[in-house]
């Protein structure tokens, strides 16, 4: 069966990507303006000042002890969370090192083996790990072959769709999750060695 709500999103981002003057706006849904939230971030991830990149430190950083905090994997969570609704943000991982960019439910385990973006039931990335792409939930790793760093993550809640698109010319489609979300979704990054991720939206 053909999934009209697919296919109509592709379609509306292609169109936004070459109608003039309209910059990254994909009718219908709302870009988001995004920060990082400090509360959740891994004491070996770096923020910036304006809290839209994230990168790895190579010493442990000072950050209080809470419970929102990565402990196992340096990972950090937007401040803000998506409980319905359709919205998209833009975002840029570096050429070296490794990163995950995704999105993750507020009850994703902050320590233990499976706390990784991608290897729970609790989160969906499209990850840079050993000089490879792919995208991952639930342990479940798929290829992908990205032409660029800069990527458009697209979530349609109530559809239970969470898009990845890389912001070529022309905009290109990656892979989407399909899921009966229960838990608002926070987007989510991952930084490592080299490794950094900037928002841009």
């Amino acid at each position: 069966d053909l999934d009209v709500g697919r296919i109509s999103e592709t379609l509306l981002t292609g169109l936004a990507g070459i109608v003039t003057g309209v910059k990254g706006r994909i009718p219908g849904q709302e870009a988001t303006d995004l920060v990082l939230d400090i509360n959740t971030a891994h004491e070996r991830v770096a923020l910036s000042e304006d809290r839209k990149t994230a990168s790895w430190s190579k010493t442990a950083l000072c950050y209080p002890h809470t419970p929102e905090r990565f402990i196992k994997y340096p990972q950090v969570l937007s401040s803000r969370s998506f409980p319905s609704g359709r919205h998209y943000w833009e975002v840029e991982g570096s050429e070296s090192g490794e990163w995950e960019v995704g999105a993750a439910y507020p009850s994703i385990e902050r320590e233990g083996d499976h706390s990784s973006l991608g290897d729970n039931i609790k989160s969906w990335s499209l990850r840079r790990l050993y000089r490879s792409i792919t995208v991952a939930h639930n342990c479940i790793k798929t290829p992908v072959s990205p032409s660029c760093w800069r990527f458009r993550i697209s979530l349609d809640y109530e559809a239970g769709h969470l898009s990845f698109y890389e912001l070529s010319e022309p905009i290109r489609h990656l892979h989407t999750f399909t899921a009966s979300f229960t838990e608002p979704l926070h987007p989510a990054f991952y930084v490592y060695g080299n490794g950094w991720v900037r928002i841009c939206s």
